[in-house]
């Protein structure tokens, strides 16, 4: 059985990069800000990479430069480097204590306040390296239940799973795909995130007859606001897939938007 298929009324909440709209990137300002919004078992999208030392760090970029007060690429730089860094000052004074989430310290916070991270992987070329990390993490903090993978990468995907079959895997795709659950069967994702204006082509359809959970982006209200200006209602639309049974996670920067969204779906 799935792990991940839901029904309209246990529909996950997710926050890209927590409550990203609210909040810093990936800081557990974040994450606080998307378990107020959604409750107990949000999901907070977040993104792993590597340091120098080998720690591993919840950050989107290559480097640290956008989302920090600091300069360079994190595969350069140790962990005690990035550490002393502010990862929220550029998002707002009252951020600036705020600092680059190590992995291990953030799963502890996620058992505490009720998080699951979907991680999405950054670092390719390593394998070899990086799971048995991630595999030796889990096995010690016993976190499994608190994680799932996603990444761009199938075949990377498919890899994982044969090393941490007991973490759900999640397909990311800009594309339209012909057949997307033959894909998703052959890299053994559970779940596969589409695009939404792809979204009414009947992927979702196709993946749940192939026994695979639907994903979808919305955007937040910030970026809809001109578009319903018009007549467009990309939430309306959200709301009748909700209610459809045609998705399994709902996420956005802003949790409060998809939390919105599924209570008038349920109403």
């Amino acid at each position: 059985m799935n792990p991940l298929r839901m029904t309209p009324q246990t529909m996950r909440l997710a926050g890209h990069r927590g409550h990203s709209e609210g909040a810093p990137e990936n800081t557990y300002a974040a994450f606080r800000a998307a378990r107020e919004f959604a409750g107990l078992g949000v999901t907070c999208e977040t993104d792993l990479r590597v340091t120098s030392d080998g720690e591993l760090v919840l950050i989107h970029d290559e480097t640290v430069d956008r989302t920090t007060n600091g300069h360079g690429l994190i595969r350069n730089m140790s962990y005690s480097e990035i550490a002393n860094l502010s990862a929220g000052r550029w998002f707002g004074e009252e951020f600036a204590e705020e600092r680059v989430p190590r992995l291990r310290d953030a799963l502890q916070f996620a058992r505490e306040h009720g998080i699951i991270y979907q991680l999405e992987l950054k670092t390719y070329g390593q394998d070899e390296v990086f799971f048995p990390k991630l595999r030796a993490l889990i096995d010690e903090l016993g976190c499994a239940d608190l994680l799932q993978f996603s990444s761009f990468d199938f075949v990377q995907l498919r890899a994982l799973k044969k090393a941490i079959p007991d973490v759900p895997t999640v397909g990311l795709s800009h594309s339209r795909l012909i057949d997307p659950a033959a894909i998703a069967i052959e890299a053994n994702v559970d779940a596969i995130n589409l695009e939404i204006h792809h979204f009414p082509s009947g992927e979702a359809k196709q993946l749940h007859e192939g026994g695979i959970a639907t994903f979808l982006h919305v955007p937040p209200p910030s970026k809809l606001k001109n578009l319903k200006n018009y007549g467009v209602d990309i939430e309306a639309d959200v709301i009748g897939w909700i209610r459809d049974g045609q998705l399994d996670q709902l996420i956005s920067n802003d949790v409060s938007q998809v939390a919105r969204l599924k209570a008038e779906a349920n109403g």
